[in-house]
């Protein structure tokens, strides 16, 4: 029996100095999020990730290192997600999908948001 493993990739993606904000996004439940999205077959990590980014905001960033990789169990298999530290050259957004907001935040009021513990910890690694 083949079981289902999701690889999502997810940025700490930093606006545009001196403010050093940070942008989460709203998904359709109330959830804030880091932007990002699953690989799909055949991307590689860095350009997949820039096209979810680009995909969900109109935003194009340079990608640096990962801040923070893990995996869990879901449903009937697993998943995986790598985060990592990126910069944008404007803060102007244009949603797009399941988003219904996006906010530039400090790193600090961006950790006081609804976040899950991964991408709280991933945003401290990448700005503290």
């Amino acid at each position: 029996m083949s079981r289902r493993f999701a690889v999502t990739q997810k940025a700490v993606l930093l606006g545009p100095e001196p403010e050093r904000r940070l942008l989460l996004l709203e998904n359709e439940d109330g959830v804030w999020e880091l932007p990002g999205g699953q690989l799909r077959v055949g991307e590689q990590p860095v350009p997949g990730l820039q096209r979810a980014i680009r995909d969900a905001t109109g935003l194009d960033t340079d990608v640096g290192e990962p801040v923070l990789s893990t995996a869990w169990e879901i449903d009937e298999g697993g998943a995986f997600a790598t985060i990592y530290r990126a910069h944008s050259p404007t803060e102007s957004v244009t949603l797009a999908g399941d988003h219904v907001r996006a906010v530039w935040l400090a790193p600090e009021e961006a950790v006081e948001r609804n976040l899950n513990s991964t991408q709280k910890r991933a945003i401290e690694r990448a700005v503290f």
